[in-house]
């Protein structure tokens, strides 16, 4: 199938209606270690389905539909009672909720023998974007009529505007509080608003969010738009504003870009056909992964890269002072008890030199360098000593591996201690 703008408009505002809905509040599950929510969700829903089909006897989308939002909000209170009455913690009272109301929902489609019901998995995981599609559309933006556009916008549609709207609005009016409530629930009962209450808004939301979103788009992609947008954001910034705005352009562009790549793939193929949810999961999940790699900031590779220097600016560090010591002393520096690479490393930024019966010696900024870490060893034997307690015997080693830190943090650490100097009356 190729990619028609027009004829295409639906499902693709819904992929991003559900990504940047679902992603301002899974932002918030992420900082709260709440992601399994989602999952527990999207699985709650079902005894609400199968309940609201045996009360009204029909499929109609509008039943289901408060069926599975009653059971999603059963499902927050229940999560929260366990919470706070039997106080275990909150991963564990999401797999017991969700565990016990998926199996509910099971025993209700036996029970009420609703075996001759249609209940296709592959709607349950992926949903039904491609039912979304504008068939009478025209093949072109220019030729498209406003009153006819309008008239047929699908429900569901209709539904994740709502919710995607409600979920901003949620998240502008109260982020103070839920910035505030994710980081420290403490100050926020201290600053007198109540986190619980905050947090049982914040549930509901989710559990809208997931409702209006199920139908459309199934589980899968709602899992993910909950989780991935907003876990890659949390590894490129540690900025609450930053990262729920980097997450929605994440979300945004993996909507685009997996729904693009479901029509298309198959047409460089020669034939088939990709779910559109599933592919906007699967290129969520890859931008994770580049992101779990590269981030600048918490990325594998700067981080692996991060140690990688610390380790050989340490190792330097002691070779010059074994240099600088072996020189003091005069006892005859031997390379066997330094690693070659080092010595190689040593020679290459210029704080080692060597002599032409190939002897190993310091240069000038080598013996600057040397002076330098001896000297911030002293400055931690004296704190360890006069500021922590430390035997004068016992420092010596904990110094040693103190050196390489930067003594600013004494600085801060020795201001910290001093009596704050009262106002001249």
């Amino acid at each position: 199938m190729t990619f028609v703008p027009a004829l295409d408009l639906f499902p693709l505002l819904a992929s991003v209606l559900v990504l940047v809905g679902c992603t301002l509040l899974g932002n918030f599950l992420v900082l709260r270690r709440q992601s399994l929510m989602g999952d527990t969700l999207s699985h709650a829903v079902l005894p609400g389905v199968v309940g609201a089909y045996l009360l009204f006897g029909t499929r109609d989308p509008l039943g289901l539909f408060l069926g599975a939002l009653v059971a999603g909000l059963l499902t927050v209170f229940s999560i929260e009672a366990l919470r706070r009455i039997g106080r275990i913690e909150s991963n564990s009272a999401m797999g017991v909720v969700f565990s016990i109301a998926f199996a509910i929902g099971v025993i209700l489609i036996q029970v009420g023998h609703t075996d001759h019901v249609d209940l296709d998995p592959n709607c349950v995981l992926y949903g039904q974007l491609e039912l979304l599609v504008w068939f009478d559309a025209p093949l072109s933006f220019a030729d498209v009529d406003p009153e006819k556009l309008f008239r047929a916008i699908p429900t569901s549609v209709w539904s994740l505007v709502i919710m995607t709207l409600l979920s901003a609005s949620f998240v502008l009016v109260f982020f103070k509080e839920l910035r505030i409530v994710s980081f420290d629930p403490g100050l926020a009962q201290t600053l007198g608003f109540s986190s619980a209450g905050i947090n049982l808004m914040l549930m509901m939301l989710v559990a809208v969010a997931t409702v209006a979103s199920f139908e459309a788009v199934g589980s899968v992609l709602v899992i993910a738009a909950l989780i991935v947008p907003a876990s890659t954001a949390r590894l490129l910034t540690d900025r609450l504003k930053t990262q729920i705005l980097v997450s929605v352009l994440v979300a945004f562009f993996c909507a685009v870009l997996g729904y693009w790549s479901s029509t298309w793939i198959p047409h460089l193929w020669g034939g088939g056909s990709l779910k559109a949810s599933g592919m906007i999961t699967v290129i969520s999940g890859g931008v994770f992964v580049l992101a779990l790699f590269f981030s600048p900031r918490h990325g594998y590779w700067f981080q692996t890269s991060r140690v990688r220097q610390l380790a050989d600016q340490v190792a330097l560090e002691d070779l010059v002072v074994l240099l600088h010591t072996s020189e003091a002393t005069g006892v005859p520096f031997s390379r066997t008890t330094v690693h070659p690479k080092m010595l190689s490393l040593g020679i290459h930024r210029g704080l080692v030199e060597v002599s032409s019966s190939g002897q190993h010696f310091l240069s000038d900024l080598g013996r600057e360098l040397a002076v330098e870490v001896q000297g911030r060893r002293s400055r931690w034997m004296m704190y360890l000593v006069d500021e922590v307690g430390l035997a004068p015997d016992h420092a010596p080693a904990t110094a040693e591996r103190l050196e390489h830190l930067d003594d600013s943090l004494l600085e801060k650490g020795t201001d910290a201690n001093q009596p704050t100097k009262q106002p001249p009356a």
